[in-house]
């Protein structure tokens, strides 16, 4: 059968073939088949297998609807999010329901309802030869009985609809994020994260600071842990999830960090974290995002993006550490501009100027980044 999804974040019309006899059969499929990540149409398929023996399971945890899915043999495969089950969105499982403005807002600042499950896929795109370790993420449409369908979701004009055949009225597709299940010991809160090694914390870090991260808890790194066989040390790495609160609309968000104020943000940037921050381009990135998930976000949510990339890479060229660069990011209290909405709002004095500085805004911005990182290495040597 075919499906028509027309959902609000996707202003270009999509068709997807699924291979069912019946618009109720539970089923789940990858979206974009030609760019998703080679692996993950495999876990699709095994999701789809699973749903013969095992229902999806929420999770408890979180303020949205999050399924783990399981395979065949019942192990899980992956993790669904949808949007319609997003905070304050029609269908959300823990009460977090729309209540006047609540509907559109979201539940943080700069992303509207419905608009997370797109950030968990973009986390994936921008993580490029898979530095900081994202899990394969991508879009699928999905549908099982035991998924939260509220009466008045019933009300909303049809947004998926099937194409060939007539969809029965108590179905409820699920448009969502599909990602790559990891299987770890558990996550940071459970454990001393100062024993993590200087690179771990580094790689996940590079990502926060460009995706501008307002949800980097300690619940949200998984971690493994293995022996060395020479030393019987332990070997600790690092998995990033849930990236659903990423890429606001605004500096006046409100980034988190978790590893803020771990010793192993305040040491150097490793050759090769630098070198991966040097080969990151902004704009290529948005091309790339703007192909793949279309409509899916505003000019000022890639302005936010261009900032953080440029910061990311003046920063590294510089020496500055994540500890410094979280510092800049981060509001110094509430209701505080951060560091860097002050540098933004002096470039954007700076560019209204009359008669005009000749330069973009963006090379401004950059200038005053230069300027930033120089006086503070001047202020080093002085101190030395």
């Amino acid at each position: 059968m075919r499906f028509r999804i027309q959902e609000p974040m996707l202003t270009r019309q999509r068709s997807v073939e699924v291979n069912i006899n019946n618009c109720s059969d539970p089923f789940v499929q990858l979206i974009d088949l030609p760019s998703s990540p080679p692996n993950l149409q495999d876990l699709v398929n095994q999701a789809w297998k699973g749903f013969k023996k095992q229902s999806p399971i929420l999770v408890e945890e979180g303020v949205g609807g999050t399924y783990f899915m399981p395979g065949e043999d019942s192990h899980f495969v992956g993790v669904f999010k949808p949007c319609d089950e997003e905070a304050y969105n029609i269908n959300n499982p823990k009460g977090l329901l729309p209540t006047g403005d609540s509907s559109r807002k979201g539940y943080k600042e700069g992303i509207l309802t419905g608009e997370a499950s797109i950030r968990e896929c973009a986390a994936y795109v921008l993580d490029h030869e898979g530095f900081s370790g994202v899990p394969a993420t991508d879009l699928v449409l999905c549908h099982h009985p035991s998924f939260c369908s509220s009466e008045d979701s019933k009300k909303q004009i049809d947004k998926i609809v099937c194409t060939s055949g007539t969809t029965p009225s108590h179905t409820q597709f699920k448009l969502g994020s599909f990602q790559e299940f990891k299987t770890s010991v558990g996550c940071v809160e459970d454990i001393n994260p100062f024993q993590f090694p200087v690179d771990e914390v580094h790689k996940i870090a590079a990502l926060d600071i460009r995706i501008f991260n307002m949800d980097r808890h300690e619940g949200n790194i998984l971690y493994n842990e293995e022996t060395d066989d020479k030393t019987g040390n332990s070997i600790y790495s690092l998995i990033p999830i849930d990236h659903g609160y990423s890429l606001p609309n605004s500096l006046s968000a409100e980034a988190y960090f978790c590893w803020h104020h771990w010793p192993q943000a305040k040491q150097k940037m490793s050759p090769r974290t630098k070198a991966y921050i040097a080969s990151l381009d902004a704009e290529k990135d948005i091309a790339l995002l703007t192909e793949k998930f279309p409509g899916s976000f505003r000019p000022e949510h890639f302005d936010v993006l261009r900032l953080t990339t440029l910061l990311l890479k003046k920063g590294a060229a510089a020496d500055a550490t994540f500890f410094e660069l979280a510092n800049l990011l981060c509001r110094r209290a509430v209701g505080q501009p951060s560091a860097l909405e002050d540098i933004v709002e002096r470039a954007k004095s700076l560019h209204r100027l009359v008669p005009p500085t000749g330069h973009s805004f963006f090379e401004i911005y950059e200038r005053l980044l230069d300027e930033h990182f120089f006086e503070k290495a001047i202020a080093e040597i002085e101190y030395i």
